[in-house]
């Protein structure tokens, strides 16, 4: 009986540890070198990370620019295989159909989204809900002139001429 409970409450601790171990609870218990490592492929130089909550996981968005030259948001949510990417396109080099993250993350490949005209430098990503079922990207950039400016790319075909924008303007 004892070796039943024994290996029982080994079997529990292991699945909660293995659980827990893609997200930042362990570190929370073990600190920074039990900490969650975010490993992105063909990353230059770090722009934004955005954190956003979906069901019982924290949705991490890495954004980065690789060593394409193209600046990505990479998806990273706890216990799941699928994944999806954005890559920021320059305006005028053509932005993919649908502007959801679902399609990359069954294909494999990432999602275009084409960058406003006037952007000179991607200053952060931000990944929210718009809605109940859809995701909207908030891309706060630097701009030709020194402005800065927040575009709002939602997901839907018709929702995508309503998109808002933000300027930071000191006071």
């Amino acid at each position: 009986m004892n070796r039943i409970t024994v290996i029982t409450l080994i079997g529990i601790i292991s699945i909660t540890m293995i659980f827990f171990a893609c997200g930042r609870t362990v570190s929370r218990l073990g600190g920074k070198d039990h900490r969650q490592v975010l490993k992105v492929e063909n990353f230059k130089e770090f722009v934004s990370i955005s954190f956003d909550k979906r069901g019982n996981s924290t949705v991490k968005d890495v954004t980065f620019l690789a060593t394409d030259g193209f600046v990505y948001t990479q998806e990273f949510i706890d216990i799941n295989p699928f994944e999806g990417v954005i890559r920021w396109v320059p305006y005028g080099q053509g932005e993919d159909f649908i502007q959801s993250r679902a399609i990359s993350r069954w294909t494999g490949n990432a999602v275009n989204l084409e960058l406003p005209d006037d952007c000179a430098r991607i200053l952060g990503v931000d990944i929210g809900y718009v809605s109940k079922d859809e995701r909207v990207k908030n891309l706060t950039y630097l701009s030709t002139d020194g402005k800065i400016y927040s575009r709002e790319y939602r997901e839907g075909l018709i929702d995508r001429k309503f998109e808002g924008w933000l300027e930071v303007k000191a006071k």
